[in-house]
């Protein structure tokens, strides 16, 4: 089964995003991927106990501009923040151990070093206003993350983790 980390926009950039014209929202709304993974559902009660272990710190994200990303997402880029950086990297740490084995294929494309935070937003195929500067240079303040799973075609939270 399919399970992400993930974090949310406040809503004053929520607003922003979803008053723009021709928004098509991904299954999972507005969100920045932290970590995902693929994982027997018989580990999530494990995995989810391990995951409240991690302590961090609120830390501050900044828009920076639009992109293209995977197959047909529209994003904002995001400033790497040493925070994100290190929780991006606990979060992985402790989803290792339960991840199945296309974990180390998606880490050595996407985690670490090439993890480039983003906001998705909208399909790319949209036609989204990407002149749009009033997205741009944003900052927000992550306090929590959040656990997800797909168990079909819809998204559905399994926890959620503050800060400390």
């Amino acid at each position: 089964m399919k399970y992400l980390a993930y974090f949310q926009p406040n809503k004053e950039l929520s607003n922003l995003i979803l008053r723009q014209d021709n928004i098509v929202l991904p299954g999972l709304g507005l969100h920045s991927t932290i970590c995902f993974f693929h994982m027997e559902p018989k580990y999530e009660k494990n995995l989810v106990s391990d995951l409240s272990r991690i302590n961090f710190n609120p830390f501050e994200i900044e828009t920076q501009d639009f992109d293209n990303f995977d197959k047909n997402s529209l994003v904002l880029k995001l400033s790497r923040s040493n925070e994100l950086l290190q929780l991006h990297k606990d979060i992985i740490s402790t989803v290792q151990n339960y991840a199945n084995s296309k974990f180390n294929e998606i880490a050595r494309q996407y985690f670490g070093d090439n993890y480039n935070p983003h906001l998705t937003i909208s399909e790319s195929s949209s036609d989204f206003d990407r002149t749009s500067k009033e997205l741009i240079g944003r900052k927000d303040i992550i306090s929590k993350y959040y656990l997800a799973k797909k168990p079909d075609i819809n998204w559905e939270k399994i926890q959620t983790y503050p800060s400390r």
